[in-house]
């Protein structure tokens, strides 16, 4: 196999893809859950109703990531597919249900948004009532996530096995990239089974960001190493 221009460009284009993901989705939920965290209902729906615009555009932020995924996935789909076929399409259909997937539960965000808004209306509807409808909103979002996780985790194992496979990263940065993203499976598993420890739970998929962050560096300022061809022969 002999590595082209075209798959150094993809792979530098992935990297790129890979970071503007991680940047959209964190200043996404900067806004609209990690500050919020320690908040009460009140304050949070205080804030996204005076806050609407910020609010809707941070969740555009989010969405825009998922999009970014079904781009990423393309990428290393032109990357991978003269290593192996196979693997790579099976990558890809993988990678594009968590983007389908994760997508489609922004749909909740928004519902929890406009009852957020709905709270400053007196008479609409009681605080417990409202308090109700967002936990459910809220609980579906996080179930359409943690099923995009799945997907995103397993998608990562099929990468980074190719990239093992070619060579095209150092060797433990590959490695770690399977057993980080296998925990990944494990975690999203786990939180959609155990929703209520959900919080605790994401501590362990910061491996999986961190090793998909030093990829995205990687490929993006050394693109494919230029001897992963005559690696992957021997």
């Amino acid at each position: 196999m002999t590595i082209t221009q075209e798959q150094r460009t993809y792979a530098r284009l992935a990297g790129i893809t890979l970071l503007v993901k991680i940047v959209l989705e964190a200043f996404g939920d900067s806004v609209t859950i990690i500050a919020r965290g320690g908040k009460s209902f009140a304050e949070t729906a205080r804030f996204a109703a005076e806050n609407d615009v910020l609010w809707r555009f941070c969740l555009l932020n989010v969405g825009l990531a998922w999009i970014a995924v079904g781009i990423t996935a393309y990428t290393l789909y032109v990357v991978f597919e003269p290593v192996n076929k196979r693997l790579a399409q099976l990558a890809l259909v993988v990678r594009l249900g968590a983007c389908f997937v994760g997508a489609s539960s922004l749909m909740f965000r928004v519902a929890t948004a406009w009852l957020y808004k709905a709270s400053v209306t007196e008479g609409l509807f009681t605080t417990e009532q409202l308090r109700t409808l967002v936990y459910v909103s809220q609980r579906a979002a996080g179930a359409g996530v943690t099923t995009a996780w799945m997907f995103l985790g397993a998608s990562w194992i099929l990468y980074y096995l190719l990239f093992e496979r070619s060579r095209c990263l150092p060797r433990a940065l590959a490695g770690s990239g399977i057993v980080a993203s296998a925990v990944l499976v494990a975690v999203a598993v786990l939180a959609f089974v155990f929703p209520q420890r959900t919080n605790e739970l994401k501590l362990f998929a910061v491996p999986s960001l961190l090793i998909e962050l030093t990829t995205a560096l990687w490929l993006l300022v050394k693109g494919l190493q230029p001897r992963a061809t005559d690696q992957a022969r021997a």
